[in-house]
């Protein structure tokens, strides 16, 4: 199992230098690393980002992990801390899902239990590969988590590809969202 983790795990790194909206402040930053594997019984997601927005530096970690071990169950912890844009929670996670990508379940943050619910897909038609992630938590009260991800890739060989990536997390009325358009090899 140990080797089938690492074989299908993902490594990436990004760094972009942008102006700031203030022209009095340093140059902004983020530079992150991530580990990641989308597919299989055993999903993951491990990543940190170093930034400097308008002057100030943070720190985000964000680390899901999710194991489907008896084909119909699922369990897992989602751990978000981003300091930047004051979004942090905890959720442990249990349900069923289907073949399909369709899971609903029950999260736990702190002490209150969230219906959760997520469905994903990833196609692949010659050289393009699509990926999606809808999740949704909520109490239909106080406590609302939502994720959306989506990315296109475009193999140009079999190590380089070009890719679009949109990301928008929602969490009890702050919002962090992301949109990149790059090349990525594979190595």
């Amino acid at each position: 199992m140990i080797k089938e983790l690492f074989l299908a795990t993902v490594l990436s790194t990004s760094f972009s230098v942008r102006t700031p909206n203030d022209n009095t402040k340093p140059l902004d930053y983020e530079f992150s690393i991530k580990a990641e594997d989308k597919m299989g019984k055993f999903t993951y997601n491990l990543k940190r980002d170093w930034e400097r927005e308008l002057g100030e530096k943070y720190v985000d970690d964000v680390f899901k992990f999710s194991h489907n071990g008896y084909d119909v169950f699922y369990y897992g912890v989602d751990y978000v801390d981003k300091e930047s844009k004051d979004i942090s929670y905890i959720t442990k996670n249990f349900g069923v899902q289907h073949p399909i990508g369709l899971k609903i379940g029950v999260s736990v943050k702190d002490n209150d239990e969230l219906f959760s619910t997520s469905f994903t897909k990833k196609l692949k038609k010659g050289d393009l590969e699509y990926f999606f992630n809808l999740s949704i938590k909520t109490d239909l009260s106080d406590n609302q988590i939502f994720n959306l991800k989506s990315d296109i890739k475009k193999w140009l060989t079999k190590n380089i590809n070009v890719f679009g990536l949109y990301k928008h997390e929602y969490y009890n009325e702050k919002e962090d969202f992301q949109f990149k358009v790059g090349l990525g090899v594979k190595l």
